[in-house]
């Protein structure tokens, strides 16, 4: 190996089992996932705009205003990047192709049609964002990527407790763990999305009671639009105060 070949190696930091090393947008995430836990309950035993206004308010510009304006890490501080990403798709894909059989069995068995309840499904990027992209991230950066694959479990099983039954609950956050080993392995969300989780939600929206049909993929896809909206938006504003910082 080169010396510019181990300069490289030497300087990719290592990412610890377990360490401590809270800080602000820990804080930030811990109150965000207690906020949207209410608001998931909320929004599915109240009126579902409760839901809505907390995936765009603390499930995307809150998470993306923390990375890209505040912690200025760019996309891929969310899980948005290019390393890793042909293998994250094919990863994805394997994992998605194995998991169909049992959608289509569980849609058969359940009178759903596979088809709009799929591809409403797929446009819901909000949940792997705030989960992995946020929630994991920052967990994997204040105590090691051990106890964030825990915590993600654990959180994700919270944030549906109220809005489905217990067992339900605890059966999303068993499949979370599976999630963050695999995002834990790449963190890139292409693993996820959107070739593998549509399916794996498909099947646990199914098992709590959840049938999604057409309305569903209309307003999968405005709340999808907003959501790029809002990011989009936030890396202008960083883009910008960038410059204005640079030009002092």
């Amino acid at each position: 190996m080169n010396d510019q070949g181990q300069a490289t190696k030497e300087s990719r930091p290592r990412r610890p089992v377990v360490t401590w090393r809270p800080g602000v947008d820990t804080a930030i995430a811990a109150v965000t996932l207690l906020l949207f836990w209410g608001c998931y309950w909320a929004g599915t035993t109240i009126n579902e705009w409760i839901l809505l206004v907390g995936i765009v308010v603390i499930g995307t510009a809150v998470p993306a205003w923390t990375v890209l304006h505040l912690r200025r890490e760019g996309l891929s501080g969310l899980g948005i990047r290019r390393r890793f990403l042909v293998v994250s798709l094919v990863v994805s894909a394997v994992m998605g192709l194995g998991s169909a059989y049992q959608l289509i069995t569980v849609a058969g068995e359940l009178g759903v049609p596979v088809v709009p309840h799929l591809v409403a499904n797929m446009l819901v990027l909000w949940e792997p964002l705030f989960v992995f992209g946020w929630l994991y991230l920052r967990w994997e950066r204040a105590f090691g990527w051990l106890p964030a694959i825990l915590l993600t479990g654990a959180g994700f099983t919270l944030q549906h407790v109220g809005a489905v039954p217990v067992a339900a609950a605890i059966g999303f956050g068993a499949f979370a763990l599976a999630f963050a080993v695999a995002f834990a392995l790449v963190r890139n969300l292409a693993v996820l999305w959107p070739l593998f989780y549509p399916v794996a939600s498909g099947i646990g929206t199914l098992q709590a009671g959840f049938a999604m049909g057409w309305s569903s993929v209309v307003s999968g896809a405005v709340l999808l639009v907003v959501q790029v909206g809002v990011v989009s938006a936030i890396i202008i504003a960083a883009g910008r105060r960038g410059a204005l910082t640079a030009s002092h």
